[in-house]
């Protein structure tokens, strides 16, 4: 299993997964600048910022399909398959997730008191910022399959660590939003329908970095 795994990124596959991760990880910063942009009601901005996502998502997802499509020969153990497809496919949703929150904004004017805008942007922040994570996490993989040192493990671990306690941080934050979005009786009806399927998007993204992260977790398990 090691060396299955040790062949998988050492090759090819590796170097498409980590062209994927930071495709990925580009979106973050791109994304809160949409956010931000949006609530100033700067639309032009928005929709530019929204269009270099969608773009992003496409180019991520043809990534996606041509890792999957091209996996080596030595690759024989489908469980090893399974769980590196798993954590393909979480780290592509991360993508798939802040186009969808992009659009869920751009289908109504959201009117929303000041708080309420400052708090899903922090939240939007606390995700986005910290997307990062996905390149780091493939390289130090990388370096754990090629070495085996435990030092490398462990550098790969604190990095999941790490993704975990910001997800659970943005999960504390979607729940305060649904809360103050519960407690103010002057959001409109429909304002308060897609501001709860927004904030769920987004704590969507959080979800999918920490599946993805899951599943790393497993692949270097001793």
């Amino acid at each position: 299993m090691r060396l299955v795994l040790g062949n998988l990124f050492r090759r090819s596959p590796f170097e498409n997964t980590l062209r994927h991760a930071e495709k990925v990880a580009q979106c973050g910063p791109l994304f809160v600048r949409a956010i931000q942009s949006y609530f100033v009601a700067d639309r032009h901005q928005f929709e530019l910022l929204k269009e270099d996502i969608r773009e992003i998502e496409a180019e991520a997802d043809r990534m996606k399909r041509n890792i999957r499509g091209h996996l080596p020969a030595a690759i024989l153990m489908p469980v090893d398959k399974s769980v590196f497809f798993s954590f393909l496919r979480e780290a592509d949703k991360v993508v798939d997730s802040i186009k969808d929150a992009l659009y869920w904004m751009s289908y109504y004017r959201l009117e929303l008191p000041e708080d309420i805008q400052n708090d899903y942007i922090l939240l939007a922040k606390e995700v986005g910022d910290y997307l990062g994570f996905l390149p780091e996490m493939v390289k130090r993989s990388h370096t754990f399959f090629s070495t085996r040192m435990e030092q490398d493990r462990e550098a790969v671990k604190e990095i999941i660590r790490e993704i975990r306690f910001r997800e659970k941080e943005s999960d504390d934050l979607e729940k305060t939003m649904f809360i103050r979005l519960c407690a103010d009786e002057t959001i409109p009806p429909k304002t308060f329908f897609i501001m709860i399927r927004l904030v769920e998007t987004t704590g969507d993204i959080a979800d999918h970095l920490e599946n993805s992260a899951d599943m790393m977790r497993i692949m270097i398990a001793r």
